[in-house]
């Protein structure tokens, strides 16, 4: 598979990358966002404590995730529909470029890796890598992303943080979220590192900061 590699993430650009009206330069979030979790199965695979073989085919799922979630669009969890559309442009793009079996395992893997019970080792580690998205920056980053398309404002989007904070949605996130512990810990010390992020965006947001001894620091 690895001298395919690039025809196969050339093949599924093509649907990550969208064309917007009136802009010059296609939308290329899906395309980072799936190129960023193909680094983090890389990264992961090695270090879970179990022999995951086909790294490949894990890493050409995490493309097609990747497409599956531009088909659902900003703010939506991809539903059975988007991953059946994913599965199906990935049967089509790749018939030339994976053998049958290999094709029918990443295939199941894409699927299963929205299992919590699945037991491929392959699927499990890209859910982790899938699950990876909402921690730390680059959770903000991506909830950002999703509130400027709904158009959703930041306020709404402290609230929500808040309300995640008062009800224990990220220790609950943490627990449940993850099949290795390797990835539990990567998102647990990124929620570390955003300790007092969010106060300090409500704090710039409600202008509490402008004026009085803030003048004093120029």
């Amino acid at each position: 598979m690895t001298e395919n590699w690039s025809q196969i993430l050339a093949a599924a650009t093509k649907a990550l990358v969208s064309k917007l009206p009136g802009q010059t330069d296609p939308a290329r979030y899906a395309q980072d966002r799936a190129t960023r979790v193909v680094r983090c199965v890389e990264r992961l695979a090695p270090v879970v404590g179990e022999r995951v073989e086909r790294i490949d085919l894990a890493k050409i799922g995490a493309l097609y995730a990747g497409v599956a979630q531009n088909v659902a669009g900003p703010g939506k969890a991809p539903d059975d529909e988007a991953y059946g559309d994913a599965a199906e442009l990935a049967a089509d793009q790749l018939k030339d470029l994976l053998s049958p079996n290999d094709l029918e395992l990443m295939l199941r893997i894409l699927q299963e890796q929205r299992r919590r019970d699945t037991k491929l080792p392959e699927a499990r580690v890209l859910a982790d890598a899938i699950a990876m998205e909402e921690f730390g920056l680059i959770g903000l980053w991506n909830q950002v992303r999703q509130f400027h398309a709904s158009g959703k404002t930041l306020e709404q989007l402290l609230k929500l943080w808040k309300a995640q904070h008062d009800y224990g949605y990220w220790d609950s996130r943490l627990r449940d979220g993850f099949h290795y512990e390797a990835a539990r810990r990567s998102a647990k010390s990124r929620l570390g590192q955003m300790h007092g992020l969010y106060e300090r965006l409500q704090r710039e947001h409600l202008c509490e900061d402008v004026g009085g001894n803030a003048l004093g620091h120029y």
